[in-house]
């Protein structure tokens, strides 16, 4: 991936081998495997009519445990992402195999992303997750769903 700002432009399709795809996104080119992509049949929050996306490492090492999730419909639409440690306990297990049920996903193919927000004041820079909507991934099956937890205790910007 390269840290220009070229024009952006849609996604091309697979090579006729099946191979990866490029996208052009504001983190520049990312060329993504089709196994890293995954569809959301709801879209995210604000964005119900946006379904395929890719999940891909940031271009800078030294953000590792961070994500992007990767719009591959609308090139300019990312969000970074940071996967959740169930044991962290943060969230509830019975909340999580709850919305697991709740969407069909069977808990050995579960998988749990946070949204990343990250907001700048002078020099402080605070970062940021969504508890309350995380978005649980079907890995079996690529499918993903961002659910919105009943729970009011979590806080939908939890500080890192």
């Amino acid at each position: 991936m390269t840290q220009n700002n070229a024009a952006r432009s849609a996604p091309q399709a697979p090579d006729a081998d099946g191979g990866r795809i490029a996208v052009q996104t504001r983190f520049g080119e990312l060329i993504v495997d089709p196994s890293a992509t995954v569809r959301l049949p709801r879209g995210l929050l604000g964005y119900s009519d946006v379904h395929e996306f890719a999940l891909a490492n940031l271009p800078e090492e030294r953000f590792g445990q961070f994500k992007l999730l990767q719009s591959l419909e609308r090139p300019e639409l990312s969000f970074i992402v940071v996967p959740y440690n169930l044991a962290a306990g943060q969230i509830a297990r019975e909340d999580i195999a709850g919305a697991y049920e709740a969407l069909g996903i069977a808990p050995a193919d579960g998988a749990v992303l946070l949204v990343v927000s990250v907001r700048k004041a002078g020099e402080a820079v605070s970062i940021s997750v969504n508890l309350r909507a995380p978005i649980l991934i079907d890995t079996a099956n690529r499918r993903a769903w961002q659910h919105v937890l009943t729970n009011p205790a979590y806080s939908v910007r939890h500080v890192l």
